[in-house]
């Protein structure tokens, strides 16, 4: 698969991603920090605006034939603050969380990375 197909398909389910957050933030929010209520919601669906926009913005680059290189930075770095975040908040968080989170914005940082250094 060419690089920027590969673009197309992280953008998109970087923002499919984001719209789950959105329209179902409490079960996310209970799973990722265990808190439950309107502020967990409120930063969940924050978090999800982000991922539409950063998964718009480089699916949208990409499909266009433009250099979705600064979208995918922008990805790594707030998949990699997500990550960092998470793991430094310990045991104040579950611990399945903890891990689950650690994994996908590990993996999505790295992968984005790689992308990045692929489309160039």
């Amino acid at each position: 698969m060419r690089p920027s197909s590969l673009a197309i398909a992280f953008g998109a389910g970087r923002a499919l991603f984001g719209v789950a957050m959105l329209a179902a933030p409490a079960p996310i929010a209970r799973s990722w920090v265990g808190a439950d209520g309107a502020p967990a919601s409120v930063l969940t669906r924050a978090l999800g605006g982000r991922d539409i926009a950063i998964g718009a913005g480089l699916a949208l680059a990409a499909a266009r034939g433009r250099d979705p290189s600064m979208w995918l930075a922008g990805g790594v770095l707030a998949d990699s603050i997500d990550g960092i975040a998470t793991v430094a908040a310990g045991e104040d968080i579950p611990h399945n969380g903890r891990v689950a989170t650690a994994a996908l914005a590990g993996g999505s940082a790295l992968f984005g990375a790689w992308l990045a250094r692929a489309v160039d």
